[in-house]
């Protein structure tokens, strides 16, 4: 140390700092190559879920269009409400052999659609 109380580092002393820099910076490098390699794949795939819930509303618009047309056709050929439903949810039933909550869900749908299409025509 010297008056001032600044002691000076020896040359091994700067090399240790040098190196625990450099690893340091390493380990960052590290992290941010991986960071951003996985914000790429983040946005990836949030585009490609944007795309596919944006089809799956066409879809749901394209399919309430078809039970309603299915309905008024039904209804305009006298079957009773009761009837239509029934033909309503074995058409979903047929569409797909695997009964998950999914399928649930699309004929919960079309039963409602079934029913405002057949009471509106």
């Amino acid at each position: 140390m010297t008056d001032f109380g600044v002691g000076f580092r020896s040359s091994e002393d700067v090399a240790r700092l040098r190196d625990s820099v450099d690893a340091a910076r390493a380990r960052f490098r590290e992290a941010a190559e991986r960071y951003v390699l996985l914000r790429r794949a983040v946005d990836a795939t949030r585009l490609e879920a944007q795309a596919i819930c944006a089809r799956t509303s066409e879809l749901r618009e394209s399919l309430r269009d078809s039970v309603g047309a299915y309905v008024v056709v039904l209804r305009r050929t006298d079957v009773p409400p009761e009837r239509a439903i029934v033909l309503v949810k074995s058409a979903v039933v047929e569409s797909d052999p695997v009964p998950d909550k999914y399928h649930r869900q699309v004929i919960e749908e079309a039963v409602r659609w079934a029913v405002d299409a057949y009471y509106a025509a």
